[in-house]
């Protein structure tokens, strides 16, 4: 699998992004898999994944970071 990229707002915080393997460890299940499952669903917060290969030239160390364009999962009532 390919690298996934993963951006966060969480309210009183510059939006941040990070990139992430494919798979999740140590029990494989897969990346989007672990964002649906350990994303905040506070007010205010919004957690979207997507793989880096649709984001070309994405800067995941942008402060504040941009939103994706091609987003596989999004969790969280700010998305």
């Amino acid at each position: 699998m390919g690298d996934v990229i993963l951006w966060m707002k969480v309210p009183g915080i510059p939006d941040s992004a990070q990139v992430l393997g494919g798979n999740g460890y140590p029990n494989c299940e897969s990346t989007f898999d672990t964002v649906r499952r350990t994303s905040p669903k506070v007010p205010g917060a919004c957690t979207e994944a997507a793989w880096a290969s649709d984001n070309p030239g994405y800067n995941a160390d942008a402060t504040p970071a941009k939103r994706l364009k091609k987003v596989q999962v999004s969790v969280g009532p700010a998305c």
